[in-house]
């Protein structure tokens, strides 16, 4: 089990790695108003969630909380993703391909997460 937990902690900083190298070149091309406002925010967001996933695997206390952290990061990335939409920066395939890699790494993060409190929950 702790070897299936393992995977499953570097599958989800590997599928957030893979997403910033795919967003940042497209980011990097936005207009110039939208690069350094709109496309900072994502990039500097999907950074701290990366950080905050490395931190996780490498803590044993408070991984929990960077975690969750990490989640609410992701909401907001999930929210400037679709103000980049909305303001026809993105086409619907290209969006479509960033919700789908958002929400994959989310379900791998829920699933990181559900593994610490079952773990938590039999050492008791």
């Amino acid at each position: 089990m702790k070897k299936l937990e393992k995977a499953g902690e570097l599958l989800v900083i590997q599928k957030l790695y893979d997403y910033l190298i795919w967003v940042s070149p497209i980011i990097n091309r936005l207009p110039r108003d939208k690069k350094y406002t709109i496309g900072d925010r994502l990039l500097n967001r999907l950074y701290d969630v990366l950080e905050d996933l490395i931190k996780a695997k490498y803590r044993s206390r408070k991984k929990i909380e960077l975690l969750e952290q990490a989640n609410v990061g992701l909401e907001i990335v999930r929210f400037y993703q679709r103000l980049i939409l909305s303001d026809n920066l993105w086409d619907r395939k290209r969006y479509q391909f960033a919700s789908k890699s958002v929400n994959e790494i989310g379900i791998l993060l829920g699933k990181w997460v559900l593994s610490i409190k079952d773990t938590n929950e039999k050492s008791r």
